[in-house]
């Protein structure tokens, strides 16, 4: 689990979505847009979510939070935050359909 602090406040949720938060704040950011975002959050141990505005201006920061149990399936969330049409992509890192590209064999040849 990852605490959030934003606008003075401290919110809960998983690594794979702070970890998204970031990467996705910083390029809507970098591009000089606002974006209304919509994260699930763990309040009180129960299953929440919170709205922040990302953009330039508004600081985000994201730490190490303890948690006691087993942490929330907040993975199609964070899938939804990578999804974004502003978060940073490396070239080829996969195919048309989202599964990922192989690593090149150069000594691959098939039908051999």
């Amino acid at each position: 689990m990852k605490l959030v602090s934003y606008a003075g406040q401290q919110l809960v949720t998983t690594d794979d979505v702070a970890d998204a938060l970031v990467e996705l704040a910083a390029a809507i950011a970098r591009d000089g847009e606002t974006e209304a975002l919509r994260l699930p959050i763990v309040k009180d141990g129960e299953v929440d979510y919170a709205e922040l505005i990302a953009g330039v201006g508004n600081d985000i920061l994201v730490g190490p939070q303890a948690s006691e149990g087993i942490d929330p399936d907040f993975s199609e969330d964070a899938a939804k935050l990578r999804s974004h049409r502003l978060y940073p992509r490396r070239e080829n890192d996969d195919n048309a359909d989202g599964t990922p590209v192989p690593d090149f064999d150069p000594d691959f040849h098939p039908g051999q």
